[in-house]
């Protein structure tokens, strides 16, 4: 072993080298604490098996497994060279559908081959998706992490099941099922959700559902019907919008039935606007020209954290927009969240961009993050900005990007406590009916009333200065039961006797069985 690559919860990986021919490889180590324990060896040992029993070109190749003479359990990966999918969304940028495409097609095909084998991955998201440069190609994938990976019983492998109820995975990248904890209903379908997240921050260079917390983060899983791209980031092709929302339909068959029907959908939107679907060359830099911030648009998802203006006694029922900057403002050089990436020249300088805080658990993989770090330099990524670009022009940009704010429909989510609550929603010049949660588009700065009714609860009312995309959300409270009659003083006294007198005075039943005409059986 040559050095330490990383550390997490449950082991540490090493970079090793084969002291006979010189190869590379990766191992992870479990903790020694964990080395007694049954249940987290296996879950350890899980990886390997999984990642054994699919054998695709697309996932990280496990290599061995063993247990050391000091009771440390390991196993050797391949060592990869190159960067996280996640690379390309630390800043906030959208990533255009020709790129994102070929290797959205290449995860379709690696789960499709895990989910044939009865394996579904449970933890899909950018860090852990791998990209290499393979056979003079760039952006070739490799599937990581498999180690919370769920065997299915068509897997033919022995190993201990998820206990219901238990939460697994990233929380924002898992699917209704799983925030729920329903383990039992977990299959491919949910691996699925978690891939229609990542498209959707591709594609937008934003999240679904934001939160500060992981029960903000639920309830957007679970209730609000995540915005449509194209609100966010006009550029989303509209072809290809509807299959990013068909990925996160909130019921498992509502979406595509497979990975392999996934795929078909995603070739047949790129057939439709003439987008090649092969990888490009590894000394191709176009790919790279075409992640950089541009114009900053409004906050997108439901409700920023910057306080909207939220009237009347329902204010303090609204949920804000977590990722929001208080006070709106933001740096003209820092792009926004939800910013897109477009560009009308080609750049002529690279000026590396400190990296964000992530959202998630930390991964751990055959030294991934390191390798990425290592290759990508401290940034990690770099914003593209021309060097050369004329700096009068910002306030002009400023004022065209207000009267477009000014002219764009806001986006609402509509939720309640509990679900299924009847709403009216109503504005100048109009309304919407529908029963919770739902969505709405409105004019901006248009004031929405909202009026929530639900059997056995108490009718709620509220009003929303729609000024921003936010959520909106109201917990109804249960009607009051009347309490039980008391009875008058002495009245039960006088009960139990009169209670004796109709049981003395009622006909005998003799022991047995009686017929329907009377006769002892």
């Amino acid at each position: 072993m040559e050095k330490l690559l990383g550390k997490g919860g449950m082991g540490c990986v090493y970079m090793g080298v084969h002291p006979g021919i010189g190869s590379r490889v990766a191992i992870k180590f479990l903790h020694p604490q964990f080395s007694h324990d049954e249940k987290i060896v296996d879950r350890f040992f899980n990886e390997a098996r999984a990642v054994n029993v699919i054998g695709h070109d697309n996932i990280l190749k496990i290599l061995d497994l063993n247990v050391t003479e000091g009771h440390r359990h390991y196993f050797v990966m391949e060592f990869l060279h190159g960067r996280p999918l996640q690379a390309l969304l630390r800043h906030n940028v959208s990533v255009p559908l020709d790129v994102a495409g070929p290797i959205l097609l290449q995860v379709c095909d690696a789960l499709e081959a895990a989910h044939k084998r009865g394996i579904v991955h449970r933890d899909l998201k950018p860090d852990n998706v791998y990209l290499i440069t393979m056979k003079g190609k760039k952006n070739f994938v490799k599937v990581v992490d498999f180690g919370i990976a769920r065997m299915t019983d068509d897997a033919g492998i022995s190993t201990g099941k998820t206990q219901t109820g238990m939460v697994m995975g990233t929380p924002a990248y898992m699917s209704p099922e799983q925030g729920s904890g329903a383990s039992n209903k977990i299959d491919g379908r949910s691996d699925i959700y978690s891939l229609g997240v990542m498209m959707f921050q591709l594609a937008t260079g934003r999240l679904p559902f934001p939160g500060s917390n992981f029960g903000e983060v639920l309830i957007g899983h679970l209730q609000v019907p995540p915005p449509p791209p194209r609100s966010l980031n006009p550029l989303v092709p509209e072809a290809y919008e509807p299959l990013i929302l068909k990925c996160l339909q909130k019921k498992q068959e509502d979406r595509y039935a497979s990975m392999k029907e996934l795929k078909h959908a995603i070739e047949a939107c790129m057939d439709q606007l003439r987008i090649s679907k092969e990888l490009p060359h590894s000394d191709d830099t176009d790919t790279d020209t075409q992640l950089h911030p541009v114009e900053v648009r409004p906050p997108s998802f439901p409700g920023a954290r910057t306080p909207g203006r939220a009237t009347g006694p329902g204010s303090k029922n609204r949920i804000s927009n977590p990722n929001a900057r208080p006070g709106g403002a933001r740096p003209a050089t820092r792009p926004a969240p939800g910013a897109t990436a477009r560009i009308s020249q080609p750049p002529t300088r690279l000026t590396p961009a400190p990296q964000p805080q992530q959202l998630g658990r930390a991964p751990l993989f055959a030294g991934i993050g390191v390798l990425a770090a290592l290759a990508l330099g401290v940034g990690g990524f770099v914003v593209l900005r021309r060097s050369d670009a004329p700096l009068a022009s910002a306030p002009v940009r400023a004022q065209t990007e207000i009267v477009r704010q000014e002219e764009t429909p806001v986006f609402l989510s509509v939720v309640s406590e509990p679900l299924d609550a009847q709403v009216v929603a109503t504005w100048k010049d109009g309304e919407k009916r529908g029963a919770a949660p739902l969505s709405l588009e409105v004019p901006r700065n248009a004031k929405v009333h909202f009026e929530f009714r639900k059997s056995g609860f108490i009718d709620y009312a509220m009003d929303v200065i729609a000024d921003q995309p936010q959520t909106v959300q109201a917990a109804l409270k249960a009607v009051p039961r009347p309490p039980p009659p008391v009875a008058e003083e002495g009245s039960e006294r006088r009960s139990q006797p009169e209670k004796r007198r109709k049981r003395d005075r009622a006909p005998k039943v003799p022991d047995g069985v009686v017929d329907v005409l009377g006769d002892l059986k």
